[in-house]
């Protein structure tokens, strides 16, 4: 059992609950009688109806989610006999629901009360309806949608953490004393200076004097560090008291050190004392960077949408989350934004433990109204609400209105200001891209998460995140596919003017081919039909057997975007942070598998957790240099840069610069002068210039910069390439006929002759794909009709490109088996050709992976089937990017091949 703001014994409970007389807590798990529609039945609590089996079977398949095998929306009613022991005649009891839906509470038939908020406890005060003996209670749930107009919020979301009815975590009936010690809230500063305010509740009927609050503060280890004793007088009803004590030597919380005090508030002489986990921490915004106790932070995070696979919603124990929190930081991840919901109690208890910086937001992605007074005082009551329950966690440092959030600009301020005089431990902003046709920060915001700063631009000069939607970009999909890929670039355009810190929104998004394997990792009650259906589409179209394949290598080019996503990030001075969607897939939303890791927090095997690091860290040596691909006629010049936000500066640091080919030769090594590496930004570290003559063929070299004593090191892919000896052309070319017409290529095939056909893309635009670098944005399905519907013309669908490196192809054009950068030009000057009437066995020499909802078998540099000579297609427009040597090298490349033998 998780610890909570008290302490109490519980009991193992059958049909009928008992409870001691020497105890003052009864333990409300077990069975209950649950009527829920037309359905009458028992049910354990806590659980949901779905893990009961209680609901609506769902006989359909969907590809837009997991599916649950029974749901319910509705009041599910749930009832039990509970035995109240003598003990507690006379005196007030409270109900605890960790976590539930809209609730009403009856004891023998009389209504208690109503509760509405789905972000903390329901609590009842139940004064004076119990008796002695048997008692009825009676709960009603009720997940209709309808109740709350929380428009797509996660916390009521069927795409992964399901809409749920039943009552979670924590649930028990105790019986207060008669100065009953509760809400307690600490403001603790790095310096030491806290205070306490406690919430008291005297349901004696009388005045009491001459009473002794006593506040104790105990370290780590267990050893009392403070203790304050403070003589107090209790009014009947509520009242509070407020202590203020200094602590000797504090030991401040951050994420190096995530170090927790325990606080002890109890009345001396009363049995029950509150115990509460609180660390030092001043997490502000000052001069347009966040910073905590006075040291610069930049956040590097992941979104949270509520994915939990097994059970369909959020879990309660704290197990769960130290795993979840301890791989996200081992991925250099030091923060998460929980998009339109809250966590429980037992993920606070693990980010103060792991030392991770949270975001929740209140339920709501929709539009918010300046008339609807309803709405906005229930956001601010839920707003108290989440504050009050996990306020005291030194990891709630940030707090967000919800996601994408339009209306009333000054409602929403209204609410922010109202959530401010409550609670200052927190810096507050009106949501998470809201307004996104034209966003911008507003008065009061303390921080601005956005896609971008201001409307969208042709030349993507107000982009704060490196890809989009086709339908959300005049510049097909954003930054890392519209334009030459370099490592010089980065928002510092789209961020001027910014008084706050900006946070790029939901960063990244590339899709993952789905891993098939995966499918038996869901054994709870989570079916993953979607996984089932999409296996059998490719396993209709032929080609099931390359799965495995189209999921390694469209990972490594998700990866490698994440990448670059993350240094664009990094590389922009005054930049805040990022909260990547995602570094887990997302099951939901039409299948959204976005993570390099599995929606278990699983790796998917396509980058090493090493080399995330070497780019996703708290430190990161970066190269700005202007482009990947080279000529051996050229000089490779960078300037070096460092991007550092860790604990502290690094003095004397050298830094250490190497190229080497593939075969691990040392082309060129230079280490700096020693300097002074400062924490909090961005830091010049050398220039290097290396004349690329030393380099002979066409060779994938690797460009690394290593902090010498620090350790921190990252590395670059670059191509270089020899002077080729023929241009692009058409005619014969060394001897190969090279033609743009299919007549000419078709009556080539016919007569056996050796071919390469580079056809005109007007020509083959119904027959084909266009060309995309990226791996497509979210999920195909959905964002294709968004498109659709808007009138714009969808992306590709494409997931990057499969081939074998080992093919005779490329012996002199060096590859990988998936996209590297040395492919974006030849990839977006590309239409990849629909082969579906081709063999199921059938590979393109250069294929290109479909998006799991068209599976089309897709080929960029193909050799026609059956035919009598060699017959090679290739669909990329190389007249067009004639002058780049990426290009000529492949021209040269296929020439050879149809030179030699098969």
């Amino acid at each position: 059992m998780k610890n909570r703001s008290f302490i109490f014994l519980s009991f193992v409970t059958l049909t009928l609950c008992t409870c001691s007389h020497k105890t003052n807590v009864i333990d409300l798990s077990g069975k209950w009688n649950v009527t829920a529609g037309s359905i009458t039945q028992t049910a354990h609590l806590p659980r949901t109806l779905t893990e009961n089996g209680i609901g609506i079977p769902v006989t359909d398949s969907s590809t837009l989610r997991l599916t649950q095998p029974v749901q319910y929306e509705g009041e599910a009613v749930f009832e039990k006999e509970i035995e109240i022991p003598r003990s507690w005649k006379g005196k007030c009891v409270e109900l605890f629901m960790e976590r539930t839906k809209v609730s009403s509470v009856f004891v023998n038939d009389s209504l208690i009360g109503v509760q509405n908020g789905v972000s903390a406890p329901h609590v009842y005060l139940i004064d004076g309806a119990f008796k002695s003996g048997i008692n009825q209670i009676k709960i009603t749930v009720n997940n209709n949608k309808k109740l709350l107009s929380l428009g797509g919020s996660h916390a009521y979301s069927d795409d992964t953490q399901t809409n749920w009815n039943g009552i979670l975590g924590d649930f028990y009936l105790r019986c207060l004393d008669d100065i009953d010690v509760r809400n307690v809230r600490i403001d603790a500063a790095p310096d030491g200076k806290c205070s306490v305010r406690t919430e008291l509740l005297n349901t004696s009927g009388q005045y009491l004097a001459d009473r002794q609050l006593v506040v104790t503060v105990k370290d780590s280890s267990g050893n009392t560090v403070s203790e304050t004793t403070s003589d107090i007088r209790i009014a009947v009803g509520t009242s509070f008291c407020t202590v203020h004590f200094d602590l000797e030597h504090p030991r401040p919380w951050d994420e190096y050190h995530p170090y927790l005090y325990r606080l002890e508030v109890g009345l001396r002489k009363e049995t029950r004392v509150v115990q509460i986990a609180f660390g030092l921490r001043d997490f502000h915004t000052r001069s347009g960077k966040f910073t905590n106790n006075g040291r610069t932070v930049f956040l590097r995070g992941k979104h949270d949408g509520g994915v939990f696979p097994l059970t369909g919603y959020a879990s309660m124990k704290k197990e769960d989350w130290l795993r979840y929190f301890s791989v996200a930081r081992s991925y250099g991840i030091n923060h998460v934004r929980f998009h339109s919901w809250t966590p429980p109690e037992a993920a606070f208890e693990a980010a103060d433990e792991t030392g991770v910086f949270l975001q929740p937001e209140l339920p709501f992605w929709r539009h918010i109204v300046a008339e609807d007074t309803v709405l906005i005082d229930y956001m601010k009551a839920e707003g108290r609400r989440i504050s009050e329950a996990y306020g005291n966690h030194p990891s709630f440092v940030m707090f967000s209105l919800g996601n994408e959030l339009g209306g009333s600009a000054d409602a929403m301020c209204e609410v922010i200001d109202d959530l401010k005089k409550s609670d200052h431990r927190h810096v507050y902003a009106n949501g998470s891209n809201n307004f996104y046709s034209n966003p911008h920060p507003y008065p009061g915001e303390e921080y601005f998460t956005s896609m971008r700063h201001g409307k969208q631009a042709s030349d993507n000069s107000t982009d704060m995140r490196g890809s989009f939607a086709f339908v959300d970009s005049k510049a097909e999909g954003g930054i890392i596919n519209a334009r030459k890929p370099r490592t010089d670039r980065n928002y510092a355009r789209a961020i001027e003017g910014l008084t706050v810190p900006p946070i790029g929104h939901e960063t990244g998004q590339y899709q993952i081919y789905p891993n098939f394997d995966e499918i038996k990792k869901y054994t709870g009650v989570m079916q993953p039909r979607n996984f089932e259906i999409f296996e059998k589409r490719l396993r209709e179209a032929g080609m099931l057997s390359q799965a495995a394949d189209f999921t390694k290598a469209s990972g490594a080019l998700s990866a490698l975007c994440y990448r670059e996503e993350i240094e664009l990030a990094l590389r922009t001075p005054g930049f805040g942070g990022f909260q990547l969607l995602d570094l887990q897939d997302y099951p939901g939303q039409g299948t959204a598998l976005v993570g390099i890791l599995d929606a278990f927090m699983d790796s998917k095997g396509v980058i090493e957790r090493e080399k995330w690091r070497e780019f996703c860290n708290d430190v990161v040596p970066l190269a700005l240099f202007s482009k990947y691909c080279w000529t051996n006629r050229e000089t490779f010049v960078a300037d070096i840069t460092v991007a550092h936000y860790g604990e502290k500066d690094l003095p004397n640091e050298e830094i250490v610069c190497t190229l080497t080919s593939a075969d691990g030769r040392v082309l060129f090594e230079k280490t700096t002068t020693k300097q002074n590496i400062a924490q909090g930004g961005l830091t010049p570290s050398g220039h290097v210039e290396i004349p690329l003559s030393v380099v002979n063929g066409n060779q994938k070299l690797s460009f690394t910069v290593k902090l010498k004593n620090a350790g921190y090191q990252n590395s670059w892919n670059i191509w270089v390439y020899a002077p080729e000896k023929h241009a692009i052309g058409e005619g014969l070319v060394d001897g190969i006929s090279v033609t743009r017409n299919k007549n000419t290529f078709d009556e080539a095939v016919r007569s056996g002759k050796t071919v390469l056909y580079i056809p005109r893309h007007a020509d083959i635009k119904d027959r084909s794909v266009g060309g995309m670098f990226i791996t497509d944005f979210w999920n195909y399905t959905m964002f294709r009709d968004i498109a659709l519907q808007f009138g714009v013309e969808p992306s590709p669908g494409t997931l990057g490109i499969l081939t074998d490196p080992q093919h005779a192809l490329f012996r002199t054009f060096p590859t990988d088996f998936h996209t590297d950068w040395q492919w974006w030009n030849i990839v977006k000057h590309s239409r990849p050709m629909i082969l579906n009437n081709y063999p199921d066995g059938y590979k393109p020499i250069v294929q290109v992976i479909d998006n799991f909802t068209e599976n089309r078998k897709l080929g960029l540099i193909y050799e026609i089937p059956n035919a009598k000579g060699k017959a090679l297609m290739c669909t990329s427009d190389l007249f067009a990017i004639k002058d780049e040597p990426e290009a000529k090298a492949l021209f040269a490349s296929m020439i050879d091949y149809l030179k030699g033998s098969r």
